[in-house]
């Protein structure tokens, strides 16, 4: 399957990035978002793999959210290790997971916070800055404060650079109406 680099940070690996590599991070603290964050100041994006010893599902979905494209329990035997990274790979070829450029997409969006990110959902259902505003409860302004930080935190030039990125990453859209939320609470 490859050879394995351990490395307890990334100061580890010497500056010498590889061309390609997963990355198994353990979830704990802020290793996680610490890990994105240094790759992303890297230009580097690598398919991710969570693992810790015990993890609630609602955990693991946060996770693979953020851009991991899978999370492994921790210890595992060498065989349930590639047992677990063999089925990630299968389900990656499949299309059930993210290709490099999703893994990069969904890496980005990862680092952008809730409300950027509800924000990123009106524009990509093509709602108004007015109208994102009203669905969320604040003012406009906010919304287009809101809407650079996406632009930054991205990398990108404009919005249709943020929506491409979205749909790459197929960030799930949703948002919901004032009335939509009442019934959802």
């Amino acid at each position: 399957m490859g050879y394995v680099v351990p490395a307890d940070t990334l100061e580890d690996l010497g500056g010498r990035w590889p061309d390609q590599a997963w990355m198994l991070v353990h979830d704990g603290g802020d290793l996680l978002a610490e890990t994105q964050q240094a790759l992303e100041a890297a230009g580097r994006f690598y398919p991710m793999v969570a693992y810790a010893e015990q993890a609630s599902i609602a955990r693991v979905m946060d996770v693979l959210g953020t851009g991991a494209v899978g999370y492994l329990e921790w210890p595992a035997t060498g065989e349930e290790l590639r047992r677990c990274l063999a089925n990630i790979m299968t389900r990656r070829r499949q299309g059930a997971t993210a290709t490099l450029e999703q893994a990069q997409a969904k890496q980005r969006i990862g680092a952008l916070s809730p409300r950027e990110k509800e924000v990123l959902n009106g524009v990509c259902e093509g709602y108004s800055s007015k109208e994102v505003a009203r669905t969320l409860g604040i003012s406009p302004r906010t919304v287009e404060l809101h809407r650079a930080n996406v632009l930054t935190k991205l990398g990108v030039r404009n919005l249709a650079a943020a929506v491409r990125l979205s749909v790459e990453a197929e960030l799930a859209p949703s948002l919901a109406s004032p009335d939509e939320r009442e019934l959802a609470a």
